[in-house]
């Protein structure tokens, strides 16, 4: 269900002029394979018509704020009371508690900044970055299925349905449960450093010939610090008191960056891609959205869904669901629905069944 004007994702980031898809790649993608139906819900027949789709409904999902949903008489109690096999799910930014449970909150504010999120990411010295492009929604909604699918399974076996709740703030701590469990408990986390003071060398970034950044994820140092070693051609480094151990590398770590350094900016990303594959040194190169597009792994894992449209014409390419069943992978899906594309069928088949 939209609301008169539509979700006002349909709106913003549209696609080039040039471009194929008729929506924002980021609408399409969470929106795919929907129908939509346009009802104003503070008219008497726009209330109906909600009652009646809630009355078949398995799963009802809303991002409006509590006290929008007290208004339109949609409180979870007021709503599983009327339809109690409903599973109820309610995402919001600071969840339905406490003093600012109204407060907006895009992922910005509620999952990065306020859950500490943007703080660890950014080096010291540096103004945090804004991220525009809804990691934490993503993080969100994958939470809030989770919780969605545990309370179906638990109506198998009770008949009822639950009130389901995931919020952006509950969701960014989480994901920095770590470090946010040691500052609950006394501990103060490890501080964000500079890569050129990383606390452990053999996770970190480092930059190519070429101008490519990769990652090392060496994160058992002791075990992998022979084969990055290796790959770099520098055997005298082990020998090196310095260097000996992971400990002695956590202790002159900026040395130590200082000499792979050196070392990586001798060869483009490719001959480093073969020299890691032939020395087993665990690593991931850092790419651009272009990059990723062409990635041949990504075509490999099933990443990618062909959209179309209603007249059946290809509008490109989206990014394919996290998961696939079997080994199965969805080649071709129908786009994200126009605003209210499909009322008057819905329409139709709520009257039919009544």
């Amino acid at each position: 269900m939209e609301t008169t004007g539509g979700d006002p994702m349909r709106h913003l980031f549209r696609p080039p002029p040039d471009s194929p898809a008729a929506h924002a790649p980021s609408f399409s993608a969470v929106n795919r394979g929907k129908r939509s139906v346009e009802l104003d819900l503070a008219t008497t027949t726009g209330r109906d018509v909600r009652e009646a789709l809630l009355s078949r409904a398995d799963v009802f999902v809303t991002n409006l704020r509590p006290g929008a949903l007290e208004r339109l008489g949609l409180a979870p109690a007021l709503a599983t009371d009327r339809h109690p096999r409903l599973v109820y799910c309610s995402v919001t930014a600071y969840g339905w508690e406490g003093p600012e449970r109204e407060a907006a909150g895009y992922d910005l504010a509620a999952f990065f900044g306020r859950a500490g999120v943007l703080h660890q990411l950014t080096p010291p010295g540096s103004s945090p970055a804004p991220f525009m492009n809804g990691l934490g929604d993503m993080f969100t909604a994958m939470s809030a299925v989770a919780g969605v699918l545990a309370a179906v399974n638990d109506r198998h076996h009770t008949g009822r349905g639950r009130f389901v709740e995931a919020s952006l703030l509950r969701s960014g701590m989480w994901s920095l449960a770590g470090e946010i469990g040691m500052a609950a408990n006394g501990a103060a986390p490890k501080p964000v450093a500079d890569r050129n003071e990383s606390r452990t060398p053999l996770f970190n970034v480092y930059r190519t010939s070429d101008d490519h950044w990769f990652v090392l994820v060496g994160v058992e140092a002791d075990r992998h610090l022979p084969a990055v070693i290796a790959a770099v051609g520098r055997p005298e480094l082990l020998d090196d008191e310095r260097f000996a151990d992971a400990r002695a590398v956590g202790r002159n770590r900026a040395a130590f960056i200082a000499e792979l350094d050196a070392e990586f900016v001798r060869r483009p990303l490719a001959e480093w891609s073969q020299r890691f594959a032939e020395h087993d040194v665990w690593w991931g190169p850092v790419q651009t959205p272009l990059e990723v597009a062409a990635d041949a792994q990504a075509e490999a894992a099933g990443a990618w869904v062909q959209v179309a449209g209603p007249d059946g014409v290809d509008r490109g390419r989206s990014v394919g669901a996290p998961i696939r069943f079997d080994g199965e992978t969805r080649g071709r899906v129908t786009d994200a629905p126009d605003l209210g594309q499909h009322t008057e069928e819905i329409l139709a088949e709520i009257e039919g069944k009544r």
